[in-house]
């Protein structure tokens, strides 16, 4: 190997290294952000509300009515293996939808090529953009929340703790709304 091509491994691995001890130095959010920025992808709200991220958690509202106990508890005793499996199912769809969101590079509120172009009455897309451009760490920070939550609810689910799973997914509305009440619909909230 030629002295000029041992340089330019040398250069290439010590650069690499920087990089992976940057990102280790890095905080956790920011190492999402770089991730998502390396990775190059675009995350629609509508059509990822809309397709991952609202089935599992009505799936799992609609569970709770159906083995809670008389305070709205998720009932160990009205569990089967089969409700467990299926919150199980559920936890990890809205898991991995949370974290494909907290972890997008961009956020267009709807992809005007997709099917779900059309804002629903009362909802301005544009508005909703505008508020994206203009503050899209918050609304990182406002998806990682959520994707934890979903990580702690996956967990709990897992562990068949009823007690933890009732107060999360209970929990889960208010970090729904958190997100909404800024992005959304903050003229419905600004007035109260």
């Amino acid at each position: 190997m030629r002295e000029t091509d041992t340089m330019r491994h040398t250069m290439l691995i010590a650069s690499a290294g920087a990089a992976l001890l940057a990102a280790c130095a890095a905080a956790p959010d920011e190492v999402a952000q770089l991730q998502a920025s390396a990775a190059g992808d675009t995350y629609y709200l509508r059509a990822g509300m809309i397709e991952e991220i609202n089935p599992p958690m009505e799936a799992m509202w609609n569970m709770q009515v159906e083995v809670m106990d008389d305070f709205g508890n998720f009932d160990p005793a009205l569990m089967t293996p089969q409700n467990w499996a299926d919150l199980q199912r559920h936890a990890q769809a809205l898991a991995a939808a949370t974290q494909r969101m907290a972890t997008a590079s961009t956020f267009v509120a709807a992809n005007a090529d997709g099917p779900y172009s059309d804002a629903p009455v009362g909802t301005d897309l544009a508005a909703i953009q505008q508020r994206l451009d203009r503050d899209k760490a918050a609304y990182r920070a406002l998806s990682q929340n959520t994707a934890r939550h979903a990580e702690q609810l996956l967990a709990a689910a897992r562990a068949q703790d009823a007690g933890r799973v009732t107060q999360l997914v209970n929990d889960m509305q208010p970090q729904c709304k958190a997100c909404h009440d800024v992005f959304w619909y903050p003229e419905e909230y600004q007035n109260r």
